[in-house]
């Protein structure tokens, strides 16, 4: 959906945000520099409803 690139305590960051299947909303933010991952979030979401 998004990706940002910041700077956070000194490193520059990738912020990403993806929008999973069944609409979980995962966050991440990557070291720009190596591209270790340094925090992930997940926000559930309601799957498919009709």
């Amino acid at each position: 959906m998004e990706v940002e690139l910041d700077r956070k305590d000194g490193r520059w960051v990738y912020e990403i945000k993806l929008l999973r299947r069944g609409g979980a909303l995962n966050r991440l933010q990557v070291d720009a520099r190596d591209g270790s991952l340094i925090d992930l979030r997940q926000r559930e979401g309601h799957g498919d409803r009709h």
